[in-house]
């Protein structure tokens, strides 16, 4: 089979920019989005597709910019507050949003102090239920997954692919600590509200292996849940990402021009896997103030909308998400005078 196509792409060569992506990788050659053409897997081709997953697709739903900076950063945010502080992220922004329980839990049998959070609450007006995870606090905790990755690499999700267990074993620990009962709880009580989940960083990684979690055990159905994280690392094979974008529409990864985070090397080599983000990548190479463009990202994988040079990744760009320095906002409680949390 593949002998013949390539004759036949030989023979008419005028055909192969009209073949499709997903054909031209599924027959053993590649696909340069330079060109966008089917060429020979031994052509040069500064940015190739060799796996069908990352052949370029529009989101299934269409990204948006004021709801991602305000909800959604507020979300991640409220996160990161000191627990009696995640009232105040919604209370000078959302008033009809009301926490319900923040889960803090010990999440490293390995270190001291090393803590994982996440809070549930609902919204009256905008009839959803909430469910926002913290991102990593302090050595210990970097120790804990750093390692974690090292040594365990990922395992098996279901029949769908596979996780990094590291992150897997932090929602986890957060699961089995409160978060279940307290969003079945919810759901329960608000039967026809919709489900937002968010995070950045390490929230946010956990926020997209709880999405599918939640799907796979029948709490919410995909179409009822609005996953939007900041700067998440890549956690999930290209089956589950797959799988994740058939079952969650609403699903978008926003990465700020040069955060070294979702830049982290995203191959799993105890078990020879490559990891991927989530679809859809929506890419802000700017301060992310308003008005600033952004690209979203047809393709799949790090090699597209992120084209930075490794040199120039920023510890400075993973903080600073819609231009506000999230882990001291929230921490500070969100307050709506933003001087000082902007970046320079």
């Amino acid at each position: 089979m593949f002998l013949k196509i390539l004759l036949f792409l030989s023979i008419f060569p005028n055909i192969v920019s009209s073949v499709t992506c997903e054909f031209c990788v599924q027959s053993g050659n590649t696909f340069c989005t330079d060109t966008y053409s089917c060429i020979p897997p031994e052509v040069s081709c500064q940015a190739p597709i060799n796996v069908d997953f990352v052949c370029p697709k529009a989101p299934r739903v269409q990204y948006n910019d004021t709801f991602a900076r305000t909800r959604m950063m507020v979300i991640a945010s409220a996160a990161k507050s000191l627990s009696e502080n995640t009232q105040d992220c919604f209370s000078n922004h959302f008033p009809t949003t009301t926490v319900y329980k923040t889960r803090e839990v010990n999440c490293s049998n390995t270190y001291p102090n090393v803590t994982c959070l996440a809070y549930t609450a609902y919204d009256d007006t905008e009839q959803v239920i909430i469910l926002g995870f913290r991102g990593s606090q302090g050595k210990n905790q970097d120790l804990t997954l750093s390692e974690n990755c090292v040594a365990n690499g990922s395992i098996p999700f279901f029949t769908n692919g596979r996780v990094v267990q590291a992150f897997y074993d932090s929602f986890m620990f957060l699961w089995d600590g409160g978060i279940r009962q307290d969003l079945r709880r919810l759901a329960y009580l608000y039967p026809n509200y919709k489900l937002w989940i968010g995070g950045h960083s390490l929230g946010g990684a956990m926020a997209t292996i709880a999405s599918g979690y939640i799907v796979k055990t029948g709490i919410f159905r995909g179409e009822d849940i609005t996953l939007v994280v900041l700067g998440d690392m890549p956690v999930t094979d290209v089956v589950f990402s797959k799988w994740h974008w058939e079952q969650i529409p609403y699903s978008f990864h926003v990465i700020h021009r040069n955060d070294n985070i979702p830049r982290v090397d995203p191959f799993d080599p105890l078990n020879n896997v490559t990891m991927y983000h989530s679809r859809t990548e929506v890419w802000y190479n700017n301060y992310m103030r308003e008005g600033d463009n952004y690209e979203v990202c047809l393709e799949a994988g790090a090699s597209f909308c992120i084209r930075s040079p490794q040199a120039n990744l920023t510890w400075d760009d993973h903080n600073y998400y819609f231009d506000i320095h999230l882990p001291n906002w929230g921490k500070a409680g969100c307050p709506k005078n933003l001087t000082g949390f902007n970046q320079e």
